[in-house]
């Protein structure tokens, strides 16, 4: 009995100490660096950019392969649906498609939500050269990638917000997808503290390696949290400004929908790659080692931002990039 009694203290010590600290309070860099492997970076992104996904275009199938693909990741890696099968429907040119929704741990609806996203779809087969398949694999095999290794990665612990993944469909035919999760999210009262959205991350920004720009960067202060935790990662790029690419990607319905922060982390700048919409964007042109340093760099900085529930803020002047 004795015995008994002292395991039983044993357990209950190691439950109380469990409780009150939280799990990523000592996590390091070095630690994501062992969870997140360019070898499986690797894996996801030479699957989702394959031929046989037919540029994931929803008309052709190819997009419905992808989203088959990504439920099965979500599924094996612990990350729960938010919506029944992961997916929230809409109608794209009469033809239904979905955006896929995951959760990480219990949705408590009375804490702050943190959502992160990318799109899945790309654009299909075209023309009537050698290689029709716009495979995609920048736009946006790359910041599906993101996505996912994040998705597993803060699987593992617990947090003090909640935390949405969304894949999202029908990017390409004008941010539809995005459009819809936003306005159902304000229809349903979501409290989302702030958005992250990966586009376009499989190549090395010319600034140098381990590197993106944010669009909007004067928006709000998520670019300059970022860079206190991970210093010189987050860069202002000119150009994002000049081609208005804070409008162009899925963070923006879920700006002007919810007026919240809500943003872009790229590394496209226009000089380091040739292939934007062409046939020839394929996945072994991609910087693997650095598209993988840039999905560490961003789990270990969303994993800080959201145990320490950092408040991310609009600025006034939203005008600004």
């Amino acid at each position: 009995m004795q015995k008994v009694l002292s395991f039983l203290l044993v357990l209950a010590l190691l439950s109380c100490k469990k409780s009150s600290k939280s799990p990523v309070e000592t996590l390091n860099y070095k630690t994501v660096q062992q969870q997140i492997t360019a070898k499986e970076t690797q894996h996801i992104l030479f699957t989702l950019a394959a031929d046989s996904m037919k540029g994931r275009d929803s008309k052709n199938g190819g997009y419905f392969k992808a989203a088959a693909f990504v439920t099965d990741y979500l599924k094996s890696n612990n990350i729960q649906p938010f919506y029944p099968e992961y997916r929230d429907s809409l109608v794209t040119d009469s033809l239904v498609s979905y955006n896929l929704v995951g959760q990480i741990g219990d949705y408590d609806p009375q804490r702050k939500t943190v959502l992160i996203g990318a799109h899945l779809d790309h654009i299909g087969i075209r023309g009537i050269e050698d290689d029709t398949i716009y495979n995609g694999a920048n736009d946006n095999a790359s910041g599906s990638t993101a996505v996912l290794q994040i998705g597993k990665f803060l699987a593992q612990y617990q947090w003090k917000q909640n935390v949405l993944l969304a894949l999202f469909a029908d990017e390409e035919k004008g941010l539809k997808g995005a459009q819809q999760l936003a306005k159902r999210f304000q229809n349903e009262k979501i409290d989302l503290a702030y958005m992250v959205n990966f586009e376009m991350i499989g190549k090395t920004l010319t600034t140098g390696s381990n590197q993106v720009y944010m669009t909007g960067y004067n928006r709000s202060n998520m670019a300059e949290v970022m860079n206190t935790i991970a210093p010189d990662f987050v860069q202002f790029l000119p150009q994002a400004k000049e081609f208005n690419l804070f409008q162009r990607s899925d963070n923006y319905s879920f700006f002007k929908q919810l007026n919240i922060p809500a943003q872009t982390l790229s590394s496209f700048d226009f000089q380091n790659y040739a292939y934007y919409h062409k046939a020839e964007d394929e996945a072994a042109k991609m910087d693997i080692e650095n598209m993988n340093q840039i999905i560490q760099t961003a789990a270990f900085t969303l994993a800080k931002m959201i145990d320490q529930k950092i408040p991310i803020q609009l600025n006034p002047e939203v005008d600004l990039e």
